[in-house]
């Protein structure tokens, strides 16, 4: 007996799909160009082109619109750490196969990360658990914290959560200070990497 064949989307739903892309996409290009406080979901709608009242069809207000951008930027980002990192199992290596990502996405990306790390109390209390960009970063970290500990590479940081947690904190202020300072990238890397495995370090 032959498989029953797939079920393709209808026109209607491709319709909507597109959109709701569309919308995204212009929200993603205002947040980055003119921050969260600046613009509203007419905005985004003009910017799209579409009529206002559409925005409400497909997010609830400016906020819902804001996290779907953050959670884009947070999957699409995480997708390229993991392509960098590969298979490394060190964890100075896969920490600064990681922030090269990082910089290679926001390079190719530009404003994107600054504006989804902007507002950090709308993500914080709008994300569902785990769906932020800190979040994961941090659960990306601290998944290879346990990994190291376990492999006796690295000191058991009791917390392992926590601990990854402030590192990405840490990394996002050096990232930020560094722009300000119009330092290259690379010496950033270099240094954060340095700094965070040395204090992981078992030897």
């Amino acid at each position: 007996m032959g498989s029953a064949p797939l079920e393709q989307p209808s026109s209607r739903a491709r319709g909507k799909a597109e959109t709701r892309s569309r919308l995204l996409g212009a929200a993603r290009e205002l947040f980055v160009a003119q921050g969260y406080d600046a613009i509203g979901p007419p905005d985004i709608a003009e910017a799209a082109g579409l009529a206002a009242g559409t925005f409400y069809l497909y997010f609830q207000d400016k906020r819902d619109a804001f996290l779907a951008f953050s959670e884009q930027a947070a999957e699409e980002l995480m997708e390229h750490i993991r392509a960098a990192s590969g298979s490394q199992r060190d964890f100075r290596e896969r920490l600064r196969c990681s922030l090269l990502a990082i910089v290679s996405y926001s390079e190719a990306n530009p404003g994107v990360l600054r504006a989804a790390f902007a507002d950090a109390t709308v993500l914080a209390s709008g994300l569902p658990q785990g769906a932020g960009l800190r979040e994961r970063l941090a659960a990306r970290l601290a998944d290879d914290l346990r990994a190291g500990v376990a492999a006796g590479r690295l000191r058991d940081p009791l917390d392992a959560d926590l601990v990854a947690f402030g590192m990405v904190g840490f990394i996002a202020h050096a990232f930020a200070r560094s722009a300000e300072r119009g330092e290259e990238p690379q010496l950033l890397v270099d240094a954060v990497t340095g700094f965070l495995a040395a204090g992981m370090s078992r030897e």
